[in-house]
């Protein structure tokens, strides 16, 4: 076994140990024990960070894939068509880079949350949920096997719902766990469907047997494309894709380091890590043969599904007043973007833009938590000039708002959401139509947006006079358990996509050098270069293909350039314009009119809940009220007829039982209890009446020998 699979293992157990620990014992433990998931976290970060520079950043190329796996399970001979299954390990740039996203975020928000959860009743309850989660997302994202991969992610919904149901004595948040889970699963019906024809046509779920079938063809007509649709399904639940994002939001009930671990940086960014990774079945053959993936139909829809979730839900965050319904909104339209990136052909461009967005969404989110824990509310409208009070976490606050808006060259956000529209508008260019098109126009339109809409957050939380001054004259600034967590993670947007004057330089050139080899393996012959969705099959690429996307790229490099530096400049001014400058006291718009309509919309969500509340819901709940009713007087009715027809039987067994058994039962005692009484007079208990008896038998057996005329008399008698 190598080094890298050892130190992946132990990274993988301690979280999973300090569980056991801290569920048995907890309680008992000093501090109510959370200095040992802490603790199991710390150990697994240095680890990861570990794995990273030595192996990753180490060589100009990242680390060489290592893998090992041990058989679980096997029917049959592989020589006869048999089937086998083993719980495999694969480390390599892909896995470690996931690695130091989940073991830093999930470690500083167990530090964290020593401040935040401080007091809460279930406090123990609480550290062993985050150790479960993490131990269930790190599975995730080191096995090298779809059937265990699908396994840790129903172990990660499952702890999703025990966190974001923590407090489940509010009814909205054991509504929203329940949301949750119900809501992820549908998307995991398809998930286990693309699992079943998977393991059907390449007779393995091991990654490289399953890419092996892609490249020799296995795959006929369009059950590829089906195949690829019902896989993606899992990731548009787990990473709140439309029309699958309506949990997102009410997930924000749980603890604010909740939503920091969960909904920033790991859970949900298991769908795009499940893209990515499995990013050679998405493209299918042409991938191998000549490094063309614009014509993969499965990768489009990847790309038009992200484009639009990322505008929709950018247009919906501009009118919340819940300050973590922004950040929840902003993180379904940056997971769009993540998807738009991997589906336009580039899965570097996509995972870079998740490596990037985990530190900042995370800083932001435990930014709002350190504000909700200064004015005891979740409300824009209940905040204003907070900067004064709370000067830590305003200034890492304007970081992460920053580097979530794009702001130019400074923030790491800049970098790998140019790189995602670079990308998404070189596709475009290549395909040369309209329809190819609009995942860039969907994702420059969402760059605006965004940085409007965090901008307005940033105004109305920070800026101006305090809108309630009695939560304003009692507020502070957090503990340093809550505070050193935002000043690392600030570090980390600004410096997540590079160091300036490094040898790699800043961008995603470092992030895109390490990733050529994620989809290397000997026994498929293939050398795979995935800078921009540009591989090298068996040394050399496609000429036409690779000058052709080259080509689009460099003419789609300065435009995006430009217009992403605009966009974020734009959004931003006028954010503030508006909300803070000559404009702030102004009805912009108005009670009537289109404007008003619109904002009404975006209120209620583009009525989607609604949709699926007298559509689906609704649906479900009268197939529900028929099944009540089949069950009531079908089931039922069959039940009772039987019970009844029981009863009858019995009873007419019973009074067999009664008059005929036990008649004839009791009819034979009380013959013999009479014949008994009968017999009994004989016996006196008087000498001459025995003496009496016995000459009169004597005689009687005298007369019948002696005058047989009489034994014959008698006999007739008798």
């Amino acid at each position: 076994m190598a080094p890298e699979t050892h130190t992946a293992l132990w990274i993988l157990l301690l979280p999973l140990a300090a569980f056991a620990v801290q569920i048995l014992f907890g309680r008992r433990l000093p501090r109510q024990g959370d200095w040992l998931p802490t603790g199991a976290m710390f150990v697994c970060m240095m680890l990861s960070l570990w794995l990273f520079v030595t192996r990753v950043l180490a060589s100009p190329s990242g680390m060489e894939p290592v893998a090992w796996s041990r058989e679980w399970w096997a029917v049959g001979s592989a020589d006869v068509g048999g089937f086998s299954l083993s719980f495999g390990v694969l480390i390599d740039n892909l896995a470690t880079i996931m690695l130091v996203v989940v073991t830093v975020v999930s470690f500083l928000v167990h530090l964290y949350s020593m401040g935040y959860m401080h007091g809460d009743p279930r406090y123990s309850r609480f550290y062993a949920y985050l150790a479960l989660f993490t131990f269930s997302m790190l599975g995730l994202c080191i096995t090298s096997n779809l059937l265990f991969l699908f396994m840790f992610w129903e172990l990660v919904g499952v702890c999703s719902y025990f966190l974001i149901g923590f407090w489940f004595e509010k009814k909205s948040a054991s509504d929203a766990a329940k949301k949750a889970f119900l809501t992820t699963r549908v998307g995991d019906l398809g998930f286990f469907l693309a699992i079943t024809i998977i393991a059907a046509v390449a007779g393995s779920l091991d990654f490289k047997e399953i890419f092996q079938s892609v490249a020799d063809h296995k795959w006929e007509g369009g059950l590829l494309v089906l195949a690829g649709l019902l896989l993606f399904l899992g990731p548009v639940g787990k990473s709140a894709q439309f029309p699958l994002h309506i949990w997102l939001p009410d997930a924000m009930e749980g603890p604010t380091p909740v939503s920091a671990l969960i909904h920033a940086a790991t859970m949900v960014a298991a769908g795009v890590y499940l893209v990515a990774r499995m990013f050679p079945f998405f493209a299918g053959p042409a991938f191998f043969e000549s490094g063309d993936v614009s014509g993969s139909e499965t990768l489009f829809v990847i790309a038009m599904v992200g484009g639009f979730t990322a505008l929709f839900a950018a247009t919906i965050a501009l009118v919340q007043t819940d300050i973590k319904k922004v950040l929840a909104y902003s993180t379904v339209s940056q997971l769009g973007y993540m998807m738009l990136g991997i589906g336009a052909g580039s899965f570097v461009a996509g995972m870079f833009h998740l490596f990037t967005h985990a530190f900042f969404k995370a800083l932001l989110f435990l930014g709002s938590g350190s504000v909700i824990h200064a004015v005891h509310s979740q409300e824009m409208g209940d905040m204003g000039g907070l900067w004064k009070k709370m000067p830590v976490t305003a200034w890492t606050f304007l970081i992460g708002t920053l580097a979530l808006a794009g702001f130019p060259i400074v923030f790491s956000g800049f970098w790998s959401k140019e790189a995602v529209l670079t990308q998404a508008l070189a596709l475009g260019i290549h395909k040369g139509s309209m329809l190819a098109m609009l995942p860039f126009i969907f994702g420059i339109l969402t760059a605006g947006l965004t940085a409007f809409y965090m901008g307005r957050c940033y105004v109305l939380t920070f800026l101006g006079r305090p809108r309630d001054v009695h939560k304003f004259a009692h507020a502070h600034e957090s503990p340093k358990a809550m505070t050193i967590p935002l000043l690392v993670l600030a570090v980390g947007a600004i410096f997540a996509a590079g160091v300036p004057g490094a040898p790699d330089g800043i961008g995603h050139k470092w992030f895109e050098e390490r990733t050529k080899k994620e989809i290397t393996f000997d026994k498929l012959g293939i050398q795979t270069r995935v800078a921009s969705g540009t591989p090298t099959p068996r040394g050399q690429p496609s000429v036409e293909h690779a000058s052709g996307m080259h080509h689009a790229h460099e003419k789609a490099h300065t435009p995006t350039t430009v217009l992403s530096i605009a966009m974020a400049i734009l959004g931003m001014g006028l954010s503030y314009v508006v909300f803070a400058g000559r404009l702030k006291n102004r009805d912009l718009v108005g009670q009537r009119g289109p404007l008003v309509a619109c904002r009404g919309v975006l209120q209620n969500l583009y009525y989607v809940d609604r949709i699926y509340s007298k559509t689906i819901i609704a649906f479900v709940m009268m197939i529900k009220e028929v099944f009540f009713l089949f069950d009531r007087f079908v089931v039922d009715g069959l039940v009772n007829l039987w019970g009844w027809i029981t009863r009858v039987v019995a009873h007419a067994a019973g009074s067999i039982d009664h008059g005929v058994v036990d008649g004839a039962v009791r009819a034979t005692g009380s013959l013999t209890l009479r014949a008994g009484d009968s017999t009994r007079k004989i016996q006196t208990g008087r000498i001459p009446d025995y003496i009496f008896l016995s000459v009169f038998s004597l005689a009687l057996i005298f007369a019948l020998v002696a005058i047989p005329e009489l034994k014959e008399v008698l006999l007739r008698i008798f």
